[in-house]
């Protein structure tokens, strides 16, 4: 049973599941690694990246180009150290060069 409460209002949903896996704990462990994946990357995929409205078709520019957004997305997560969202951090890298360059060689690039 799935409980989401927004702003007042909550919604109960009753979610089955077919699975191999007999042992409760272990299949709880495995549905909640696969949200944590869902929420840390595929959403901000979406969110900040608008991967989902992506129309690449030809040949491989869908695949090559989901590459290059999750080395992006690595590389803003990895190198920089501040509060900021990754949407102003991705502006910022689009607008300051020397950013850029600490994103791309690290923080002790010069």
């Amino acid at each position: 049973e799935s409980i989401r409460r927004v702003g007042g209002r909550e919604t109960r949903e009753c979610r089955y599941f077919l699975s191999s896996i007999g042992d409760l704990e272990r299949f709880a462990g495995v549905v909640r690694d696969h949200w944590a994946i869902e929420n840390s990357q595929h959403w901000v995929l979406d969110v900040q990246f608008r991967e989902d409205a992506n129309r690449s078709r030809k040949d491989h520019s869908a695949s090559n180009l989901a590459v290059i957004r999750r080395a992006a997305l690595n590389l803003i997560r990895q190198n920089d150290s501040s509060q900021l969202s990754i949407g102003r951090r991705r502006m910022r890298a689009c607008t300051n060069a020397q950013y850029r360059t600490q994103l791309l060689f690290g923080p002790d690039a010069s």
